[in-house]
């Protein structure tokens, strides 16, 4: 199974080069910072400092990314709120106010602390490419990664939020814009970047990364509804390849938060999995609950150790990560979360398939993957999908295969935002308070953003 290796090395006493340091210059708020790049291109042309810009990045993407998948996953099905923050029960009732602060500085401020941080890397490195005194490869190599972060980061904000801006406020900022976008122009930022990615990646040897950047233009192409586009990016992707976002046991603030806050290490238990059965949640239930029981990704019954926040709310348990054991355990702490992943380029093939009107074959390639537990992810044997032929049917089906191998990776989020958009089929929680389908811009923002005049084009509910 292939593994890029490059967030293996990224030391994370350097990444708070991206969460202070270039943060600072958080270009989607009007901070009244003097210098808000921190990190210049006279730094950059210090040798020693080329390092730690780019191991900031990569920690900033990894700090945003495990909060994303598992904000995400409570917004639509695969969480269910086993706290008390009324924040948290905004998400989980898809009921959103733009007031939410866990909105502004778990999601919305980290995002832009990765993409900032990786945007202006590339925007320093490239201005040293080709200098003699620095070390090309090196430098190379992180403006493919940057590149490929940037993207990342853009379809985290396509994905999450009713629209989106960057640098609002800061017309000296990098990628500055005078006025927020929607989610399919956010994702074709997005396409871009991957296709950039994908091209310096190759330029500076880095075959793995540009088979993350194949696979991120295949899965941008799936939102924006190209979906032949979207198979033949995919079918460069090797079907064992997996591209991972590793944590690290060694302090509480470098740990998998979606372990901790569902297994209770350091944290109190704030998220369980629905089972149907809580009228105080609407009865919200995962719609694959007694498969996921059955083959061991939910505990149903985990004992009297694992307690939630709001001891009402029973613990359903993921075992992904954690693998289902009391904590602590290092293993839950530096449990690593999927990026990107020959599965998913073979389920969007697959769902090409399908669109196509090859039933067969794309029941034929997603069930190689599913009932073989040595071809998906999770290590399980799944029931096999089993077409109809009526779309709205089959498309749940098609969902269940992508979670099959990205269960609490921020893949549900994707796929029933865009299944709404491009196909008219509502697959969110249907017993929730509120209708949200999308995440508002922060109130936050709109304080401190000359630039933004309302949170989202319409609504509530927001979309």
């Amino acid at each position: 199974m292939t593994k890029l290796r490059w967030l293996r090395r990224s030391p994370w006493t350097l990444a708070a080069v991206g969460v202070g340091a270039l943060a600072v210059g958080l270009s989607a708020c009007n901070l009244d910072v003097t210098d808000p790049d921190i990190v210049t291109p006279e730094d950059a042309a210090d040798p020693a400092s080329i390092p730690a810009v780019i191991a900031g990045m990569v920690g900033d993407f990894q700090l945003a990314f495990d909060d994303w998948a598992r904000d995400g996953a409570l917004f639509t099905d695969e969480f269910l709120l086993a706290g008390t923050f009324p924040t948290r029960q905004e998400m989980n009732q898809r009921q959103i106010l733009v007031q939410n602060v866990t909105v502004n500085t778990d999601l919305w401020e980290k995002i832009h602390v990765n993409r900032f941080s990786a945007d202006i890397a590339v925007d320093i490195l490239s201005g040293v490419l080709g200098d003699p005194e620095l070390d090309q490869e090196v430098i190379q190599r992180g403006i493919a990664f940057g590149q490929y972060y940037g993207g990342y980061a853009r379809v985290m904000l396509a994905e999450m939020f009713c629209q989106s801006i960057l640098g609002g406020g800061e017309p000296e900022a990098v990628n500055y814009e005078s006025a927020p976008i929607g989610p399919d122009a956010r994702m074709g930022q997005a396409l871009t970047l991957f296709q950039q990615a994908e091209a310096s990646a190759t330029a500076a040897g880095e075959a793995d990364l540009a088979e993350a950047a194949s696979l991120g233009q295949a899965h941008a192409n799936m939102w924006l509804g190209n979906y032949s586009a979207a198979a033949s990016a995919a079918a460069a992707v090797s079907p064992s390849f997996l591209f991972d976002s590793e944590y690290s046991s060694n302090t509480p603030a470098q740990y998998n938060e979606i372990y901790t806050l569902t297994y209770g290490d350091t944290e109190v238990i704030r998220y369980s999995v629905g089972d149907g059965l809580l009228n105080s949640r609407n009865n919200e239930r995962f719609p694959f609950y007694d498969e996921w029981v059955a083959v061991g990704l939910v505990n149903p019954d985990p004992g009297g150790s694992f307690l939630s926040f709001d001891r009402s709310v029973p613990v359903r348990l993921q075992t992904i990560y954690g693998g289902g054991n009391a904590p602590p355990t290092a293993v839950g702490q530096a449990a690593g979360m999927i990026i990107a992943s020959g599965f998913e380029a073979d389920i969007i093939q697959a769902e090409n398939m399908y669109r196509s009107g090859d039933l067969a074959g794309a029941a034929a390639l997603i069930n190689s993957r599913i009932t073989n537990p040595a071809l998906n992810p999770h290590g399980k044997t799944f029931s096999p999908v089993a077409f109809t032929g009526t779309f709205a049917t089959d498309i749940v089906e098609i969902g269940r295969a992508y979670l099959a191998g990205l269960w609490l990776a921020g893949n549900r989020l994707h796929f029933v935002r865009r299944v709404l958009r491009n196909d008219g089929v509502d697959l969110f929680p249907p017993l929730t308070d509120g209708s949200d389908t999308a995440f508002p811009v922060p109130q936050q923002e709109l304080d401190n953003n000359d630039d933004m005049s309302q949170s989202c084009p319409s609504g509530p509910p927001w979309s």
